[in-house]
């Protein structure tokens, strides 16, 4: 019977602290990206947002929630054997996992809104549909 190894105390907290330390990593990344695109006016107005030249969306820190990056970040040992077997593409999968969870306040704000568009279009049917009975 194969034994289950147990993590040390010392072995979470250094996941942990390495995870964290990444996660700042990116979040810090998206901090530059964002102020460069800022300073060169790339705002897309279909998406509503400031986009890099590549037309993903970036975001400044403070809408950036740390715990949730730090969450999708796999632990050290997780990453390098994903890494050995399949290393573009896990980058790739990766870098799109992360991204996300950085932009996702963006992701908030687009269903709220459309959420209330939905609620409005709905009152609005109902006046109509109001005002045509009465009449």
């Amino acid at each position: 019977m194969d034994e289950m190894k147990v993590k040390t105390r010392e072995e979470i907290l250094k996941d942990k602290t390495e995870r964290g330390f990444f996660a700042s990593c990116r979040i810090e990344k998206m901090q530059e990206e964002y102020e460069n695109v800022v300073s060169n006016k790339r705002y897309d107005k279909n998406k509503d947002c400031y986009v890099n030249k590549n037309g993903d969306p970036v975001v400044h820190r403070k809408e950036v929630v740390f715990d949730d990056v730090v969450a999708v970040i796999p632990l050290s040992g997780e990453y390098y054997s994903n890494i050995a077997k399949d290393k573009t593409g896990y980058l790739k999968k990766l870098d799109k996992i992360i991204r996300g969870m950085m932009t996702a306040s963006l992701r908030n704000r687009d269903e709220e809104r459309m959420k209330k568009n939905v609620e409005k279009m709905v009152e609005d049917l109902k006046e109509t549909t109001n005002n045509e009975k009465g009449e």
